[in-house]
């Protein structure tokens, strides 16, 4: 476990080294010089030319990317572009509101599970079908369509939820410390989790019925094992390996998969911090953001595999 563990951690320093990379050169080939927008409208050449020089950004690109990631093995994420603060303090105030939102988005999605563990073993059913038309729908809806109808229904004509914002401060780095500051919280993560509860309970449910037709389920049986021990007992944890994967998943493509929403409701997160910095082609908060996002992923990934010997005593994560 513990070389596993090692193992792990050593690809991750790689792939945010990837990650780095191909961001900058991304960013290299997207049209555009950041040095116009920075020395303002109405610029002399001259004024862009010392603007470009002064911020680095006449240097080569590998020149660029060197020094990046000399300050990276130092901890210094660099400084925006635009504000002039630090990378690591617009992380650090920005994460709270990222971390929290996917976290709550990833509870309400694991509803999923139940539901199509109900669905599966109710097959062909009223429930079932019902079930899967609903999650067959709701998983077909963009997430910016679903968060504007939310803002619409509960925010506008309502008024029963706030429409924006973060509701800061928070208990613990990321638990609301009001019920004012949790409102705030209610809408993006039912907007970003709803579509995944629809899709973790349409997997689920056809993982239960996979399962339930293996040979060792009909053995459970036949031995007079209970019902409940046989689905519970032996099913149940074998179908929900692939929905753990999913979920593990899920945690970290929500950090990126924020954006959109935090860009909906207006909430100061990784999210928002991005899409603001690819409209400023502002590099270092680029990089710094998908790093963090990077980090998120493939944690979470390590958890959901340390997850697996949990669950399933068979699986050996030393192999």
């Amino acid at each position: 476990m513990t070389a596993y563990i090692i193992r792990r951690l050593f690809q991750l320093v790689i792939v945010l080294i990837g990650v780095t990379f191909i961001t900058f050169m991304m960013l290299k080939l997207v049209p555009g010089d950041p040095a116009v927008a920075l020395a303002g409208k109405g610029a002399t050449q001259q004024r862009i030319e010392f603007v470009r020089h002064e911020r680095g950004l006449d240097r080569p690109f590998y020149v660029q990317y060197y020094k990046y990631v000399t300050r990276l093995l130092h901890g210094d994420l660099g400084e925006s572009l635009y504000t002039g603060l630090p990378v690591r303090d617009m992380i650090t105030q920005a994460a709270p509101v990222t971390i929290q939102l996917a976290v709550a988005a990833v509870l309400i999605e694991m509803l999923g599970i139940p539901l199509g563990v109900y669905s599966a073993l109710r097959q062909y059913s009223f429930w079932d079908t019902t079930l899967t038309t609903l999650a067959l729908i709701i998983w077909g809806i963009p997430v910016f369509v679903l968060g504007y109808f939310a803002m619409y229904i509960f925010g506008l004509k309502l008024n029963l939820l706030p429409i924006g914002g973060a509701g800061l401060p928070y208990i613990l780095w990321i638990l609301p410390s009001s019920w004012e500051s949790f409102t705030y919280l209610i809408l993006p993560a039912l907007t970003l989790g709803i579509i995944e509860v629809a899709y973790i309970s349409y997997m689920q449910r056809a993982s239960m019925l996979e399962v339930s037709r293996s040979d060792f389920i009909r053995t459970a049986r036949a031995k007079g094992l209970s019902e409940r021990k046989v689905i519970w007992g032996h099913g149940f944890k074998n179908a929900v390996i692939p929905v753990m994967t999913i979920a593990g998943i899920d945690l970290g493509a929500l950090i990126g998969g924020a954006i959109i929403t935090e860009t909906v409701f207006s909430r100061p997160g990784i999210g928002l911090m991005i899409y603001h910095a690819i409209g400023q082609r502002d590099i270092a908060v680029i990089a710094g953001g998908v790093l963090f996002a990077t980090f998120f992923f493939v944690f979470a990934n390590l958890l959901v595999d340390l997850g697996y010997a949990w669950v399933d005593p068979r699986v050996r994560l030393e192999d």
